[in-house]
C-alpha cells in the first residue's frame, strides 16, 4: 500500500496513518486492518448505516469488528 493510499483512508475515516496496517477493496465491501482499538471504533462508526451489496454477505451491515489474536483489527467497510 502507498503512503497516498494510506493518507486517503486516514482522512476517509479520520485515523491515524500509522494506525492502518493493510486494506483490501473488494466488489460487495472492502476490509481494513488496523492497530488500536480507536481506530477500529471510528471506521465502524463511518460506515454504520451502510450495507454489503451483493455476494454471500448482501444485505449485512457494514461496521462488523473482529480482533485478531495480535492485537490488531479487521473491519468490513
Amino acid at each position: 500500500m502507498t503512503e497516498q493510499e494510506k493518507q486517503s483512508l486516514s482522512k476517509s475515516f479520520n485515523i491515524p496513518t500509522d494506525d492502518i496496517l493493510w486494506y483490501n477493496g473488494g466488489i460487495c465491501y472492502d476490509r481494513i486492518g488496523v492497530k488500536t482499538e480507536d481506530s477500529a471504533k471510528k471506521v465502524s462508526k463511518s460506515v454504520k448505516g451502510r450495507y454489503v451489496n451483493g455476494g454471500m454477505y448482501d444485505g449485512m451491515p457494514l461496521g462488523s469488528c473482529s480482533p485478531s489474536n495480535d492485537g490488531t483489527y479487521d473491519i468490513m467497510c
